[in-house]
């Protein structure tokens, strides 16, 4: 059967999908919804793959699962290939601690609060609303400070090897760095810049560059 990942390039969570589906060896089609305008996302046709709208999806014959997270571990389980969960069980917690606290406290903040301000302005004239940017900004800056010191002496965010959690974290600081003021937030993070430099040397980032980014985070920091 034909796996198939449905979702929007651009879009932070569709890319750790299929980062994970790279770090795997998995072929794949990324499937586009509907028309691929934000409208389709509610479609009947769209909500019978996803429930409440969103994406990304992973279908796979007789399977389908929706959120990413759950589409990750799926991914790492189902099929042979390099682990992407570690095996010892505080790294593996380690892992989950970082997927909480992305879900939980980074993301809705660099995304949402921040580099969607850009993308999609909402502010007055149809420009970036500048409150909401600068109240997210020393909250992404304080994210990145704690992750600086909890890579002191790692590679990687858990384990001896790229994790789900690593792949959760390199598209969205992928796009805070690229905003006008984005790489201020990593000022002298030197551990963060080093898990920067692994991730985006991994056949699987550079396979899954959406169009107008750059292919590597690290090129922000030079």
């Amino acid at each position: 059967m034909t796996i198939i990942i449905y979702g929007a390039a651009a879009s932070s969570f569709v890319r750790t999908v299929r980062m994970a589906a790279h770090e795997k060896g998995l072929d794949y089609e990324l499937g586009q919804v509907g028309d691929g305008t934000v409208g389709a996302l509610g479609s009947p046709d769209h909500r019978k793959l996803h429930p409440f709208g969103k994406i990304p999806v992973f279908t796979d014959g007789k399977v389908t699962l929706w959120e990413s997270m759950a589409i990750c571990r799926y991914i790492d389980e189902a099929y042979e290939g390099k682990a992407l969960q570690p095996d010892d069980v505080l790294e593996r917690a380690r892992m989950e601690q970082w997927i909480s606290a992305g879900l939980d406290y980074v993301i809705p903040q660099a995304i949402r609060n921040y580099v969607q301000q850009y993308v999609f302005p909402s502010g007055p004239n149809g420009q970036p609303d500048m409150a909401k940017i600068n109240e997210a900004k020393p909250k992404i800056r304080e994210a990145m400070l704690i992750m600086d010191k909890e890579l002191e002496g790692r590679t990687w965010l858990a384990g001896d090897d790229v994790s789900i959690a690593d792949l959760l974290f390199a598209p969205v600081l992928t796009y805070v760095g690229q905003m006008p003021d984005g790489m201020e937030a990593f000022d002298g993070c030197q551990n963060l810049y080093r898990w920067w430099e692994a991730v985006t040397a991994l056949e699987s980032y550079k396979a899954t560059v959406p169009d107008g980014v750059p292919g590597s985070a690290t090129q922000a920091a030079e």
